[in-house]
């Protein structure tokens, strides 16, 4: 029996999610039959007919081809690929070994999205503050937020960490976060580093006025997450694609369930493996934007287009879209931008990707010629500049931090 994959369902949009490829093969003696065959393979066919394979099983469970775009200029296509949801649970790691399994380990394929039908989008737990929930807790109602990640991120201790929240505070940050390489080490225990930088905000006054995102990445992580919020932590941060996509979507979902109300900063460490290479892997929009906001993260880490980890500006701006744009009954979450920010790419980030960010600097605060308070006061300077329709260069003519800043990184 031939596998057949093109009787299109007319509940396509409600029973089915649909998964948009890129394929590109100079090998395979037909597109069409390739894009038939992924379908089978990650459904209820494989590459022969086998025993119990019936017309009924695979008309109710098996994956249908409903569209094939071939490119001009090269042996590729676009394909979309529906996939009933009756084949997995509403859960993102069965999600993906569905789309997103077998079908990468061949080359030249490239996933590009996923469209989830309402009945699976709210099953998802989503940011617990999303945008408007950390807006109005810091009390910044439109403006770009000012983050700072702090460094040294290895080898000091907690009152070192401690000492560079309050400087940076000072300036005018308004979310502080550790590095993804600052976990849990001997030299600064995770409770033990919550505990100080809080102390340290306390004594400035700044604890209630911003958020400290504690990394909480490592083994159990639910119950690090309680036991750093016990000890006073009022974010925290997990880097989730090196935890799995499951631990952190269980852990989100547990937090709501306890009605816990602080912000998860979400840190893409270990992505680029999967959204670097332009035919093959996952597509940033999804890896960086749509995937990391429905499992819950309130700020979703982004490289920039003018950093050395930078993505293509167009890349960019699909990851923004997909975290702030309406899906379904989910929060919006926070782009934040962060890998080579600097006072001097606050207009042009501004410009590209207008309010709704967290603009992110680590060497672009803590490496300020005047220190970290005069860092974080030049970024806030920039964006308030922009923010009123002024460049950064005339801004500077009165900000003697900001004026500091764009002389020491104008090369």
């Amino acid at each position: 029996m031939k596998f057949e994959t093109l009787t299109l369902p007319e509940n396509v949009r409600e029973e089915y999610l649909i998964a948009t490829y890129y394929m590109k093969s100079d090998s395979e003696p037909d597109l069409f039959d390739w894009v038939k065959l992924v379908a089978a393979d990650q459904s209820a066919g494989t590459w022969t007919h086998v025993e119990g394979e019936t017309p009924e099983v695979v008309e109710k469970y098996g994956a249908k081809v409903i569209g094939i775009y071939s490119m001009a200029q090269e042996r590729a296509c676009v394909a979309r690929i529906a996939f009933p949801i009756a084949n997995f649970p509403k859960y993102l790691p069965m999600i993906m070994s569905t789309v997103a399994g077998n079908v990468l380990g061949q080359d030249g394929i490239r996933l590009l999205d996923i469209e989830f039908p309402d009945s699976l989008i709210e099953d998802f737990p989503g940011p617990i503050m999303g945008i408007e929930g950390i807006r109005e807790l810091l009390n910044v109602p439109e403006r770009p937020i000012v983050g700072a990640i702090l460094k040294p991120c290895i080898g000091v201790t907690p009152e070192v960490s401690a000492e560079g929240a309050a400087k940076a505070a000072l300036g005018g940050a308004e979310i502080i976060k550790d590095d993804e390489l600052q976990s849990d080490p001997d030299y600064s225990p995770m409770i033990e580093r919550v505990r100080t930088v809080m102390k340290y905000l306390r004594e400035i006054g700044k604890d209630k006025s911003v958020l400290y995102a504690v990394n909480i990445t490592g083994e159990r992580v639910l119950d690090r997450a309680k036991r750093a919020i016990d000890a006073g932590a009022n974010a925290i941060m997990v880097n989730y694609q090196t935890l799995g996509w499951g631990v952190v979507e269980d852990m989100v979902r547990a937090l709501k369930r306890e009605n816990v109300t602080i912000p998860i900063f979400g840190h893409c460490a270990g992505m680029g493996a999967y959204y670097r290479s332009p035919v093959n892997g996952i597509s940033t929009a999804l890896s960086l934007g749509k995937l990391p906001r429905m499992i819950g993260m309130d700020m979703s880490l982004v490289y920039p287009d003018s950093g050395r980890f930078g993505i293509k500006t167009n890349e960019l701006v699909e990851v923004h879209n997909m975290l702030t744009s309406p899906m379904g009954n989910l929060k919006r979450s926070f782009t934040t931008i962060a890998g080579g920010v600097h006072p001097g790419t606050i207009e042009y980030l501004m410009d590209l990707l207008g309010n709704e960010t967290i603009l992110m600097a680590g060497g672009g605060i803590y490496g300020h010629p005047m220190g970290p308070t005069a860092g974080a006061r030049a970024i806030l300077q920039a964006i308030e500049a922009v923010d009123a329709g002024f460049s950064v260069e005339e801004a500077a003519k009165s900000n003697k931090e900001l004026d500091a800043a764009l002389r020491y990184w104008s090369k």
